[in-house]
C-alpha cells in the first residue's frame, strides 16, 4: 500500500498522511489523525515502520538553541530551563549559535538528525522557522522563544520588547530626561528591533516631546565613536538594550570622565543580577526569565507527552527595577528651595500620651529620619519637582543619617552643612494609639540656621519659582529669606510651627500661609471662628491662607473668596507630617500650572493618604495612584453634578 492508498482510504489528502507520518500535525483534528495511523499500522506501512523506528529510538532529550550564552538573560534562562526539565526527568541540551543564522540553521540540521523529542529555540532567521515547520526536519514538538512570526506552526512565549521599551523611556523622560540615546543589539532580530525603536517614540509622543532619530543606535564595531560623539554633544540619558551594551556604555563614559547619574543617567531594558554589581547598580525593566524558562518547558512536556498545545503567542508582563543609576534632571522651571528643620524622630506609640506627672508604657518605639523642612523636601521630589535644601546638621551619627537620606532621594543639599557646635536637630513624639500625637522638640543645628547662614547660600535661590520656609528655624532667618525672594521674584510659602509669633514683615506679601487650626488659634487666641482667622491673615497683605481643620478638611481664602473643602477618607494611623506632605504636593501642583481648586484636593489627598501609615518619611503617594484617586473621586463627582445641573 502506498501512501495515496492510505489517503484514499481515510478519506483525507496525501498532504494530510504525509504530516501525520511525520508529526507535523498540529492542525489535524484527534479523529482523523486516529484514523490514519490505524489504517497505516493495519497495513503494515513500511515508511510506518521505518518512522516507528525512529519513534521508538528517540528518547525524552530536550533541545534549547540560544543566541548566546555570553549574554546573561540567556544563561539565566537556559540555567532555570535546565532545572525545571530536571524536575520532570527530562534531559535538556543547551546549544548556542552565537548570533550567528548560518549557525542557528547548521545546529538545527544536525539536531533533526539527532531525533531530539523535543526543541526549545530562540529563533533568529526566518528561514530557520520555516525549516522547522517543513517536513524536512524530524523534529515533532517545537517551542519558540521571542518569536513574533512562529506562531502559525508553534507555541509561541516571548518577552515583551514594546513594553519594555516603552516604560523605560517613558521612566526617563518623567525624570526630565529629554536627550535619550536609544543603544539596541544588532543581534536582535529586525522585527523585535523596530518595535522597540516604535514604542520608544510613542513614549516622546505620549508627552508631546520630539525626539531626535540620530539618537537611535545600532551597536556594531563603531558604537564607541558615535556614542562617544553623542555623549560630547550633551545627551541626558542611555537606554541600553542588553546588559553587555550598558557594560560598553560605562566604559566609554568613564574613559571621557563623565559619572552615572550625576551626568548622564543609564537604564537597560535587560534586567539581570550582573546589573547590581555595577556602581552605580543600573536601573532596569525586568522581564521574568524564570517565568519564560518554566512555561517554556512546561509547553514542550505537555507537547511531547502528547497533548494539545495552542499555537498562540504568550507575552510576559514587564515591569522596572528602580535602582541607583537614574537621577532626575535639574529643571530650573521646576525648582523649589526649602528651608527648615532637619531632624530625627524618635517615635514612642502609647494607649494616650501622658499627662503632666503620668508615665505611661510605650507599645513600640521608632526612630525616624526626617525633620519639617527634610519631610517637605523629600515630598517636593516625590511629587515630581526639584527640591534645594537649606538646612545644618550635627557632625554626629544623626547628621551623617539625615544627609545620606537626603541625597538618596535626590535632594539638592548644597545649602546643607554640619554645625561644630550643636548636634543634629531631635524630635521626640508621643503617638496615641488613635494616630493624635505630641512632640517635645530640641533644635540643636537648626539653631544655627542664622539670617547670616541664609546670606551666605543665597545663590541657592537663583532661578527658584517658589521657596517653602518651615518655621523649625529662627523668625529672623524667616525674614531674611522673605527679603531675598522678593528681590529675587520668588514665591514664599510659609509653614509655622505651633507657638511661634509671625511678624509683619514675614506676612506682608507672602504669597501662601499653610497652617493647621492648632496653630491658627496660638496666634489668634482671640479669634474662634476659622473663617475669620483667614481674613485676619489676609488683611495682614498674604495673599493665599489655607487652614488645615485634620478629619474636617481644610478652609481656603483670599481677599477675594473663602471656600471650604472636605477631607479625603484614610483612616488615621499617625498624623504627624500631614501638613508636611499636604505643603509639599501643593507646592508642586501649584508649580506645574494647575488652579487652586485642584491643587488644594489633590494634596488634601495626598496628605489623608500619609496619615493612614506610620511615620511621613516613607509615605508619599505614588503619584500615578494620587492621580487616579483624584480622577476617581473629584471628576466624577463633577461629572455627576453637572448632570444633575443639566437635568
Amino acid at each position: 500500500m502506498t501512501i495515496k492508498d492510505i489517503a484514499v482510504a481515510a478519506g483525507v489528502s496525501v498532504s494530510t498522511v504525509s504530516k501525520i507520518i511525520n508529526q507535523k500535525d498540529s492542525g489535524i483534528s484527534e479523529d482523523t489523525r486516529r484514523r490514519v495511523l490505524k489504517i497505516i499500522e493495519e497495513s503494515n506501512y513500511i515508511p510506518y515502520a521505518g518512522v516507528r523506528g525512529k519513534l521508538l529510538a528517540k528518547n525524552n532529550l530536550i533541545a534549547l538553541v540560544v543566541p548566546s550564552l555570553a549574554d546573561p538573560f540567556y544563561s539565566l534562562f537556559a540555567e532555570y530551563a535546565q532545572y525545571y526539565a530536571h524536575l520532570e526527568g527530562y534531559p535538556l541540551i543547551i546549544h548556542s549559535y552565537a548570533g550567528n543564522s548560518e549557525n542557528e540553521a547548521f545546529i538545527l540540521s544536525q539536531l533533526s538528525e539527532s531525533y531530539f523529542s523535543g526543541l526549545l529555540s530562540f529563533p533568529r532567521a526566518e528561514k530557520n522557522i520555516d525549516f522547522l515547520s517543513s517536513d524536512a526536519c524530524n523534529i515533532a514538538n517545537v517551542v519558540l522563544l521571542d518569536s513574533l512570526s512562529g506562531s502559525k506552526h508553534f507555541p509561541v512565549f516571548t518577552r515583551d520588547f514594546s513594553a519594555a521599551a516603552e516604560l523605560g523611556t517613558a521612566y526617563l523622560l518623567k525624570h526630565e530626561h529629554r536627550r535619550i540615546a536609544f543603544v539596541l543589539s544588532s543581534d536582535t532580530h529586525p522585527m523585535i528591533r523596530n518595535k522597540m525603536i516604535a514604542s520608544y517614540k510613542a513614549a516622546f509622543a505620549a508627552v508631546g516631546l520630539s525626539f531626535d532619530e540620530q539618537l537611535i543606535i545600532l551597536s556594531s564595531e563603531s558604537l564607541d565613536y558615535i556614542l562617544s560623539g553623542f555623549i560630547d554633544s550633551g545627551i541626558d540619558a542611555i537606554i541600553c538594550q542588553t546588559s553587555s551594551l550598558v557594560t560598553s556604555a560605562l566604559r566609554i563614559l568613564n574613559r571621557k570622565l563623565y559619572k552615572v547619574p550625576d551626568d548622564v543617567s543609564v537604564l537597560c531594558l535587560e534586567d539581570s543580577p550582573v546589573l547590581e554589581q555595577f556602581y552605580p547598580s543600573i536601573t532596569a525593566v525586568r522581564s521574568d526569565y524564570e517565568e519564560l524558562a518554566r512555561l517554556a518547558v512546561d509547553s514542550i512536556i505537555l507537547k511531547m507527552s502528547g497533548s494539545r498545545v495552542p499555537l498562540t503567542t504568550t507575552s510576559l508582563p514587564v515591569s522596572l527595577i528602580r535602582r541607583s543609576s537614574v537621577l532626575r534632571r535639574s529643571n530650573t522651571e521646576q525648582k523649589i528651595v526649602v528651608a527648615g528643620a532637619l531632624s530625627m524622630y524618635v517615635t514612642v506609640t502609647s494607649e494616650h500620651v501622658p499627662k503632666l506627672g503620668e508615665i505611661t508604657f510605650a507599645s513600640s518605639q521608632r526612630n525616624l529620619l526626617g525633620g519639617k523642612g527634610a519631610n517637605i523636601a523629600v515630598g517636593v521630589n516625590s511629587f515630581g519637582a526639584d527640591a534645594f535644601m537649606i538646612g545644618k546638621l550635627g557632625n554626629d551619627v544623626y547628621g551623617k543619617q539625615l544627609l545620606e537620606w537626603l541625597v538618596n532621594h535626590h535632594v539638592d543639599v548644597r545649602g546643607v552643612t554640619f554645625s561644630p557646635d550643636n548636634p543634629s536637630g531631635t524630635a521626640f513624639i508621643s503617638i496615641q494609639e488613635d494616630g493624635q500625637a505630641s512632640a517635645v522638640v530640641n533644635p540643636g543645628a537648626n539653631a544655627d540656621v542664622t539670617p547670616q547662614y541664609i546670606e551666605e547660600n543665597r545663590d541657592v535661590f537663583n532661578d527658584a519659582r517658589f521657596c517653602i520656609v518651615q518655621l523649625g528655624i529662627h523668625l529672623h532667618s524667616a525674614e531674611k529669606i522673605c527679603r531675598i525672594c522678593r528681590e529675587m521674584n520668588v514665591k514664599v510659602l510659609l509653614k509655622p510651627s505651633s507657638g511661634q509669633f509671625l511678624s509683619p514683615e514675614v506676612l506682608d506679601r507672602l504669597f501662601l500661609l499653610v497652617m493647621n487650626q492648632e496653630e491658627a488659634a496660638h496666634i489668634l487666641p482671640d479669634i474662634a471662628d476659622t473663617a475669620e482667622q483667614a481674613k485676619y491673615f489676609i488683611s495682614c497683605g498674604v495673599e493665599n491662607v489655607i487652614i488645615t481643620l485634620g478629619e474636617k478638611g481644610s478652609v481656603y481664602a483670599t481677599d477675594k473668596e473663602i471656600k471650604e473643602y472636605p477631607p479625603a477618607d484614610f483612616p488615621a494611623v499617625d498624623t504627624v507630617g500631614a501638613g508636611d506632605v499636604f505643603i509639599s504636593c501643593l507646592a508642586v501642583q501649584l508649580l506645574k500650572g494647575f488652579d487652586w481648586d485642584r491643587a488644594i484636593r489633590i494634596a488634601t489627598i495626598a496628605a489623608s493618604y500619609s496619615v493612614s501609615q506610620e511615620g511621613t518619611s516613607n509615605n508619599y503617594i505614588d503619584p500615578d495612584l494620587l492621580e487616579g484617586l483624584y480622577k476617581g473621586k473629584y471628576l466624577l463627582q463633577a461629572i455627576n453634578n453637572s448632570n444633575e445641573t443639566g437635568s
